[in-house]
Order: structure tokens, then C-alpha cells, then sequence
């Protein structure tokens, strides 16, 4: 039998190839690490020679991974955090909780999550929580590659691979300027609503998909729209009556409480759906993953 090579690497190498993979560059990862770059570039040119393929490919500046490249990050992604789980469970033997804890998170959670945060680590001081900020679709790409523990979504997801725990209820409500047409109307079909101009977030946003899936199921197949890309713009959008938009309840509760946004009697809204945390199937949470799961659910 040929003699492995993965025995020799080292976490080193590892972390050094995983900062090059995440940043797509090599003098990047040299100034986070504290390196210079022919230290880098020396350290992933043994990576290669170990695994004897190439890992990295260049079109221009750019650097891509190659297929053996994809492998190693997620076999490396997967150790790393192996290794951390470690850490926190001998903590845990000493009856300490503590350790890093990295989230994705739909963006329109962000107007509630940070103080969820900020409750839990004023109980468990020695947890230090990592949250990143995406769409929908890149919030489950990032779990699935192993960038992060726990996932937020506005909805349950259609992934049967992802176990999911509803912890708060996301309601979506239409909005419209105070002085659009729409908001001295009584109730409104779901066609006259999507007769005015609809104004939405990017491809892969969690509640542009719910609300073109809820048109579909009411036999409204077109619709004029205009993709203005963030909550904040389509919210700036809708005060400016540009059109009228469908939003969670939890990013424009302010505007709704001080008037600057009315929420539209549209026949079937608001939708109602659930905030859920989300993780792979099968993979064990670290000891802290599972705290702020408990921490969700109201068990502190």
C-alpha cells in the first residue's frame, strides 16, 4: 500500500492554505497571518508536493482553486473545526463554557439578532460570537462549505440535508410610501397589488423568493419589478414611490412605528413564516452551538 501523505501536514500549512482559499490571495493572507509572502507561497508550494496535485490555478491576479484544491479545503475546513469542538468539549470538562461561534445569517435578521447575541454572551462571557451577514442563499452555501456552525433563515429550508429549529415567528408585510394611492385603499387582490412596480432584493434573497413563490400560488405569473439590492435601498425605494415592496415585519418595524412606511391591506399578508436556525444533518454541534441553540429556544 502506498504510504500516505497527510501525516505530514501540519495545522500550520492548513491554516495557511485556508487564510489563501478565503482571501484568493497570497499577499493578503501573508499580512493576516503576520507572514511575508514568499513564506506563503513556500508553504503552499509543499501543500502541492505533499498532495502532488496542483491546488491553486491564476487567471491573471485572480487565484481559483482547483478540484484537489476544493477537496482540501473542505477536508481542511472540517478538521479545523473538529479541532475547536475539541477544545470546547475538555472546557466544557471543566465546567466552562467557552470558544468562538460563527453564524450566517440572513440579512433581514439583522435588525433582532445582534441583541439575541448580545442576551446570550452576557451569560456565557467566554464565548466570543462571529456573525456574518448575507442573503439567504449564501447564508446555506456557507454551512454547507463549512465557513460556519449555524445558518439563520427566514423560512424553513427545502434542503431535507439541513435540520432546522423555528425560533421566532417572520412575518412579511406589503409597504408602500404613506401617500402612495394603495395606502388610503381598503383590501387589495393580490393582482392589484402586483399591478404597481414591485421593488425587490437580489437573486438568492430569502424573502424575494417567498414572495414570488406566494404570486405564483395565486395565479399571478408576471409582474413588473425592479431589483434595487439591499433592505435598506428597497426601503429608501418605497419612500421615494418608486413602487411598493413585501419586507419582514423585523426590518421595518421602526419606519412602520414612526409612519414613514404604511403596511398595505393585501389579501393573504402578512405571510407568516418562522425564523429558523439551521445546520447540517449528522454533524455533531460543538458544546457552545448547542448552548445558543438553547439560548434561542428560551432555555439560557
Amino acid at each position: 500500500m502506498k504510504p500516505s501523505y497527510l501525516h505530514r501536514l501540519t495545522l500550520r500549512q492548513l491554516e495557511i492554505y485556508l487564510a489563501v482559499c478565503r482571501l484568493r490571495s497570497y499577499s493578503r493572507a501573508a499580512d493576516e497571518l503576520a507572514l511575508t509572502q514568499p513564506a506563503v507561497s513556500a508553504q503552499i508550494r509543499q501543500l502541492e508536493q505533499l498532495v502532488g496535485e496542483p491546488l491553486l490555478d491564476y487567471v491573471g491576479r485572480r487565484v481559483y482553486l482547483t478540484p484537489a484544491g476544493e477537496l482540501l479545503e473542505r477536508a481542511a475546513r472540517e478538521l479545523q473545526q473538529r479541532l475547536v469542538a475539541v477544545e470546547m468539549e475538555l472546557a466544557q470538562l471543566q465546567g466552562v463554557t467557552q470558544g468562538t461561534l460563527s453564524i450566517a445569517i440572513e440579512s433581514s435578521a439583522q435588525y433582532f439578532m445582534p441583541a439575541v447575541i448580545a442576551d446570550f454572551c452576557a451569560s456565557h462571557p467566554a464565548v466570543d460570537v462571529q456573525l456574518e451577514v448575507v442573503n439567504c442563499a449564501h447564508a446555506l452555501r456557507r454551512i454547507a462549505e463549512h465557513r460556519d456552525e449555524l445558518a439563520v433563515t427566514g423560512s424553513v429550508p427545502e434542503d431535507r440535508a439541513l435540520a432546522f429549529i423555528p425560533f421566532r415567528e417572520n412575518q412579511l408585510v406589503a409597504l408602500a410610501a404613506p401617500d402612495h394611492p394603495f395606502a388610503g385603499r381598503g383590501s387589495l387582490s393580490p393582482l392589484d397589488f402586483a399591478g404597481e412596480t414591485l421593488l425587490v432584493r437580489e437573486a438568492g434573497s430569502g424573502t424575494r423568493r417567498i414572495f414570488a413563490q406566494h404570486l405564483q400560488e395565486q395565479g399571478v405569473r408576471s409582474f413588473r419589478s425592479r431589483q434595487l439590492g439591499s433592505l435598506e435601498a428597497v426601503k429608501a425605494g418605497v419612500l421615494a414611490k418608486l413602487g411598493v415592496a413585501v419586507l419582514p415585519l423585523d426590518s421595518c418595524r421602526s419606519e412602520l412605528e414612526q409612519q414613514k412606511l404604511v403596511s398595505l391591506s393585501v389579501q393573504g399578508f402578512p405571510l407568516r413564516h418562522s425564523w429558523c436556525a439551521l445546520y447540517p444533518r449528522g454533524r455533531h454541534l460543538t458544546p457552545v452551538g448547542q448552548r445558543f441553540l438553547d439560548h434561542l429556544l428560551g432555555g439560557k
